[in-house]
């Protein structure tokens, strides 16, 4: 019995370590179920209703985690059926409206995949009340029109919206309240020229944008010529909503009347002597007149490659007068002389057949390189020309027939300007009577330096460019010899 029991005793210790075993076995051959990650926005609801929205731009984050491994990328839903893939956890959405309604209630889902692939079977949701924002439009400051605008009006706007400035779909302006006109969105800057200037009345007028040499398509209706005009602008996104208007300076629109364009940069007397040979010509000259001084300079233009630019296409014939002072442009803070400020435009005007006569003085230190192609000259003399005088009853001295001698009648001018020309292209007009230093009575230390003072550019055999490198009226000439010059220029050469 004894031995009986202690067998007994043994079988039972093995079965029992047999049932262990056979238990652990059991448990190492199943597979654990994966679970699915779990997803939350960071904010669970937004409690805004009416007017009090969101604007179209909302930024939203979110995360996951997962019980059993971890979380690789998310997905996200607008409708919980199509899903867009995502490692980030934050992003900013801009979410459109429809045309028509300014506001909206936007589902977007949210749902965690973990390292297996396996996607929150329940996404998390949230509801984002938005509202649209209409967008702002406004003139720029830096560059409105004048109290009077001279044939050409340009101005220059910006806008923004809240909900991104992409979402602006249209801008509009309309001329004294006429049909609004949709304008460029990228071109910021636009100048409004009448289509026939020489119109005391309301007339369309063409659209050109920056520095654009061709209008746009299309006509805006309502500019009135020689009378006030204002321009309304607005912007319009897209949902449809208007931004307010912003309005224009009232201004002036001054026409065309006459072929000849008088452009004065000096000021008092010397502007009425000049009037006054026009005037007193063996065919008195008809012209228009600008000022680029007048008013502290409030009609110089700021943007003179496109504002004088389109101004002078109006014209076949130009007086330009200026000095050698130089003039901040308070737009693009650049100070030049008037003369470097207009150069391309007289290019323009020069390449599309345009004739000018042009006085001016620039001084010895002056840079010429920008000059050179548009004036008939090659280079500046050799000798610093401070010294070169012309002393009282000298003479600016005439090389072609029909041109009157210009006599100096003040007691000594500095600095005569003389320059050098390209005979291939260019001819000499004038010469100058010129000393080195003070010299009374002449003819003091001879000049040893070239003496053309003025020179001239044909076409068809007459010419259509003359250039003075002095400021004529500071010769003081009798008013006979600026008619005569002035007539033979204007009534024979330009005819």
């Amino acid at each position: 019995m004894p031995f009986l029991s202690l067998v007994l005793k043994r079988f039972s210790l093995i079965f029992i370590v047999f049932l262990l075993v056979s238990s652990c076995r059991e448990e190492e051959g199943e597979l654990k179920t994966n679970e699915a990650p779990e997803t939350t926005f960071s904010i669970e609801e937004f409690n805004l209703s009416g007017d009090d929205r969101l604007n179209s731009i909302v930024r939203l984050s979110w995360y996951g985690k997962d019980p059993d491994g971890y979380v690789v990328a998310f997905e996200l839903s607008k409708d919980g059926v199509n899903w867009e893939r995502t490692n980030q956890q934050d992003s900013t959405f801009q979410f459109p409206l429809d045309g028509g309604t300014d506001t909206a209630d936007i589902q977007l889902y949210v749902r965690a995949i973990d390292n297996l692939g396996l996607a929150d079977a329940s996404p998390d949701f949230v509801s984002i009340p938005i509202k649209n924002t209409p967008p702002k439009i406004a003139f720029d400051d830096e560059l409105t029109v004048a109290d009077t605008a001279f044939i050409a009006a340009t101005t220059e706007w910006d806008a923004s919206d809240l909900d991104g400035n992409e979402t602006i779909t249209e801008v509009q302006i309309s001329v004294n309240g006429k049909a609004w006109f949709s304008i460029s969105q990228t071109k910021k800057i636009f100048t409004l020229v009448p289509v026939d200037p020489t119109v005391s009345d309301t007339v369309s007028a063409r659209i050109y944008y920056d520095t654009d040499e061709n209008p746009a398509s299309g006509l805006v209706e309502g500019l009135v010529v020689n009378d006030t005009n204002k321009i309304y602008i607005r912007a319009i996104d897209q949902a449809g909503t208007v931004s307010e208007l912003d309005t224009s300076t009232t201004f002036y629109l001054k026409g065309k009347v006459n072929d000849v364009l008088v452009v004065s940069g000096v000021s008092g007397a010397l502007n009425r002597a000049y009037a006054r040979a026009l005037d007193s010509a063996q065919i008195p000259i008809q012209y228009d007149y600008l000022s680029l001084l007048a008013s502290n300079g409030i009609y110089r233009p700021k943007l003179w490659n496109v504002t004088f630019k389109l101004a002078l296409t109006s014209y076949d014939k130009l007086f330009f007068y200026s000095n050698e002072d130089t003039y901040l442009n308070s737009y693009t803070n650049i100070s030049n002389l008037l003369l470097e400020f207009a150069a391309p435009s007289l290019q323009a005007f020069a390449n599309q057949g345009g004739k000018y006569f042009i006085s001016t003085a620039f001084g010895s230190q002056v840079v010429i390189d920008g000059f050179v192609g548009l004036l008939p000259i090659s280079s500046k003399a050799s000798v610093n020309t401070t010294n070169a005088f012309l002393m009282r009853d000298s003479s600016l001295v005439a090389q072609l027939p029909n041109f009157p001698d210009i006599v100096n009648t003040q007691f000594a001018v500095p600095s005569i300007g003389v320059f050098n020309i390209d005979s291939a292209d260019t001819e000499v007009l004038y010469t100058a009577e010129i000393t080195e230093g003070i010299a009374f009575p002449p003819p003091g230390t001879p000049w040893t330096d070239t003496r053309i003072i003025a020179s001239g550019r044909r076409v068809n055999g007459k010419l259509n460019q003359v250039f003075f490198a002095c400021e004529l009226y500071d010769l003081r000439p009798s008013n006979q010899q600026l008619s005569a010059l002035f007539h033979q220029v204007f009534n024979e050469e330009f005819d």
